[in-house]
């Protein structure tokens, strides 16, 4: 029996050797690589499709991480921790997840282990490895004692057998995705790095295979392809003129990664690989919004910055949108509290201020029982001062604004030698009269006026009760509108017609 166990054990030895090779997994690389953070949380996972490089920051040791299992990721002690599989591990400055892709099998050690020469605990020592390490699958075998043993092969080209017991088989993958608590699945590698309190999964790819994750978030994936064309020249050109890290949100553009992928989109995506917009040989950040309501707007105007000769007011007449012109209520008493007012003033009057080209506002006055106030801006603060019943802000700073007041009231007002002034009461004030200055008291007082005397009983406040704004377009409505694309590639306009349109005086070309 024992003679049995020799041979087999020798043919063990043998494979481990005939089989020393290097691992043929790649790693992903980026020429044009782009980070947009998405997900911050105290606690965040990943669950990864297919096995990821994981490398320490603080140490730069590598290691694997597993797929199918999540990859949880907290704070703790001012360290980010990781932790899948029963093991755990802490780095100060986080991790970098690396998409890696092949047909390799790994084997991922979930504790230390002690790579040996043979197949049983009794060979000498090879190598020894750590929870979170790993190495290429080569083969496994059972010993005499009904052990499982894995022939293994590591980056450096180390060749040894580990138990089974002592890591995880998995499969690297073709196509390497890492699925975040959300519920959104993403593209590439990932950075699990400290945010304040909170940790912050930041996913970083290529630049194209973003934008595939991007258009059909910006411009619904059933319009024109010649709009999602436009829309991915735009998006391309905003990508490259930002640096650092990109928000998922329409801060910058709405990324929803590979989950959010349509065919329609990426064909967009493919047939304009690499064009952007430029102005004078220069790239544009390009901007785009919603909905212009009929004219885009002149940034100089609506941002209070210098103007720009490639985002100046256009025509957008064509444009067909459910935005195109709205209505939304204001209760009166977010319009007290946005300018610092009491809820018992009463608010007698609210004035516009419309700078811009086309009517856009720049200023809101808010005259009240306790005086007056003044909000000035540009168009993402004039978009906030009237906030409705959900406090949801404005669609566009272009607007106009109606008021009523309840039927049945007296206005008061005192003329003055600059005008009139509203007021809720005359009670306490001071009247000249021709006996001499009185006081007005408390009751009914006959007052003559143009229309003959007439008595305070019954005079009440009539301040305003219901605010109407009425506005045009959503969004910022520099540069192009998505719903005037739309319209423009449905009426047989090519994407680059329709980018040099909104953004006057361009060239589409390769950046």
């Amino acid at each position: 029996m024992k003679k049995k166990v020799i041979a087999i054990l020798s043919v063990a030895v043998l494979s481990l050797v005939s089989t020393n090779s290097a691992l043929a997994y790649k790693q992903e690389t980026y020429s044009k690589q782009v980070q947009v953070e998405v997900h911050n949380a105290s606690t965040t996972s990943l669950n990864l499709s297919g096995v990821y490089k994981l490398q320490n920051l603080t140490t730069n040791e590598m290691f694997y991480a597993l797929p199918d299992t999540p990859v949880t990721f907290s704070q703790v002690n001012g360290e980010v921790s990781i932790y899948q599989t029963g093991a755990a591990m802490y780095s100060a400055n986080g991790y970098a997840l690396h998409a890696i892709s092949g047909d390799e099998k790994i084997v991922v050690f979930n504790k230390s282990v002690d790579g040996k020469k043979g197949a049983t605990a009794d060979y000498e020592t090879v190598k020894s490895y750590t929870a979170f390490q790993g190495a290429n699958l080569v083969d496994e075998f059972t010993n005499a004692s009904g052990e499982t043993w894995y022939s293994i092969t590591d980056d450096q080209g180390v060749s040894s057998w580990i138990p089974a017991t002592s890591g995880i088989v998995a499969k690297v993958s073709s196509l390497p995705i890492g699925k975040t608590s959300n519920g959104s699945s993403y593209r590439g590698s990932f950075n699990v790095v400290k945010s304040g309190a909170t940790v912050q999964i930041v996913n970083r790819l290529d630049l194209e295979n973003y934008l595939k994750g991007v258009i059909p978030n910006e411009s619904p994936a059933s319009w024109h392809i010649e709009a999602l064309k436009a829309q991915t020249v735009a998006a391309r050109s905003y990508t490259l003129s930002k640096a650092g890290i990109l928000s998922s949100t329409t801060k910058d553009q709405m990324y929803k990664g590979y989950s959010s992928e349509h065919k329609n989109t990426n064909a967009a995506v493919e047939a304009t690989n690499g064009l952007v917009v430029k102005a004078n040989g220069k790239l544009v950040q390009a901007y785009f919004y919603s909905t212009s309501g009929g004219k885009t707007a002149n940034i100089g105007e609506v941002w209070n910055s210098t103007q720009v000769s490639h985002f100046v007011s256009v025509d957008d007449s064509i444009e067909q949108s459910p935005y195109k012109n709205w209505t939304v209520s204001i209760p009166v008493a977010n319009i007290l509290k946005k300018f610092g007012f009491a809820s018992t003033d009463t608010l007698l009057d609210i004035k516009l201020t419309k700078g811009g080209s086309n009517g856009e506002v720049t200023a809101v006055t808010a005259i009240t029982s306790s005086g007056e106030k003044t909000i000035s801006g540009n168009e993402s603060v004039m978009r906030n001062v009237f906030l409705d019943a959900k406090n949801a802000s404005l669609k566009s700073s272009w607007f106009d604004i109606s008021f009523t007041k309840p039927t049945g009231g007296t206005d008061l007002a005192i003329q003055g030698a600059k005008g009139s002034t509203e007021v809720t009461s005359l009670n306490g004030m001071s009247v000249q009269t021709a006996s001499g200055v009185l006081t007005v008291p408390n009751g009914s007082v006959n007052i003559q006026t143009n229309e003959g005397i007439i008595s305070t009983t019954g005079v009440t406040s009539t301040g305003i009760q219901t605010i109407t704004v009425n506005g045009k377009g959503y969004g910022h409505r520099i540069g192009m509108s998505q719903y005037g694309a739309k319209a423009r590639a449905e009426a047989g306009w090519t994407y680059d017609r329709i980018l040099k349109h909104y953004y006057q005086g361009t060239t589409i070309e390769k950046f």
